[in-house]
């Protein structure tokens, strides 16, 4: 409760802060303090700096570099990445902030899955040193490999300069999941159900799920033997003969979509395991180059 009330006053202070300081703004001839919006942002103080952002003395300058910066850097750090690359792709080559928005609204792009819009953010960035090259490369194969494309992922990757500090773990990181993505194989959701339907439980197998496929062949072959069972002996209108045979359908028909299911299921999570392991690689340059 203690710790409940000293945020409750902490937002209401800075509440009453920013409201005397809207005020203030708007008194000042439109003059926006962007000092003052910077040191709420390195702070830590995102949603207020992007309430002073927004008043119409930063507003009416949106063409400022800075502006467009710090809206995109906040935006960013509270992970609204799509308006985040949209203000950071506004800020100007004649910025100190260029480089690192440009590449930051790229990163943007390619973690929401819009990775046509990475790559031509990345392209249209004008690079002169060794450095900046190769950070450019190895963002352009990480892309790459995230969507597949094996040939540009291994153009991008031979321009890359290994031995550089910002990006030399993390290409060896990036290399290694190219490996295995290449040595990957991908289970069929159609192999699964045709082995299940041929032999409960051998789908479970083919996916290496050995324990559910030993269960579901127990219990699927357990009620086809006590259906037959009951059909020999009472006959096919006999009440436990269509209670088992009922059981034993549902047990056969489930086997089979399960098998399909849990193939799409563990591809999917193979697959955003990869696209996770890439984001985090390519991410890490990104903060050893900007963020000294």
């Amino acid at each position: 409760m203690g710790s409940k009330k000293v945020i409750s006053i902490k937002s209401g202070l800075i509440a009453i802060f920013l409201s005397f300081t809207s005020i203030s703004f708007s008194q000042n001839s439109g003059d926006c303090d962007l000092k003052f919006i910077n040191h709420l942002v390195n702070t830590g103080y995102y949603e207020e700096a992007l309430y002073l952002l927004n008043l119409p003395c930063c507003s009416s300058i949106m063409l400022n570099d800075s502006v467009n910066y710090l809206k995109g850097w906040s935006l960013y750090s509270l992970k609204r990445l799509s308006p985040s690359s949209e203000s950071l792709i506004k800020v100007s080559p004649a910025s100190e902030f260029y480089l690192k928005s440009h590449f930051f609204a790229a990163y943007n792009y390619t973690h929401i899955g819009e990775y046509n819009k990475a790559m031509d953010v990345l392209s249209m960035i004008d690079l002169k040193s060794e450095n900046e090259l190769s950070l450019k490369s190895f963002e352009l194969a990480g892309i790459s490999l995230i969507r597949g494309d094996s040939a540009g992922y291994e153009g991008y990757f031979t321009k890359i300069n290994k031995s550089l500090y910002e990006v030399a773990e993390s290409s060896d990181n990036i290399q290694k999941i190219s490996w295995d993505l290449k040595n990957h194989k991908k289970k069929s959701p159609a192999i699964a159900g045709v082995l299940s339907g041929i032999i409960p439980g051998s789908g479970k197998f083919y996916v290496g799920k050995k324990g559910e496929g030993i269960s579901a062949f127990i219990a699927t072959t357990g009620l086809g033997l006590v259906t037959w069972e009951n059909y020999r002996k009472r006959g096919l209108p006999n009440f436990k003969t269509i209670a088992f045979g009922a059981a034993f359908a549902f047990s056969y028909v489930a086997n089979i979509y399960g098998s399909v299911v849990r193939v799409n299921i563990m591809e999917t999570e193979y697959r955003d395991n990869v696209k996770n392991s890439i984001l985090f690689n390519l991410h890490i340059p990104l903060r050893n180059t900007f963020d000294k």
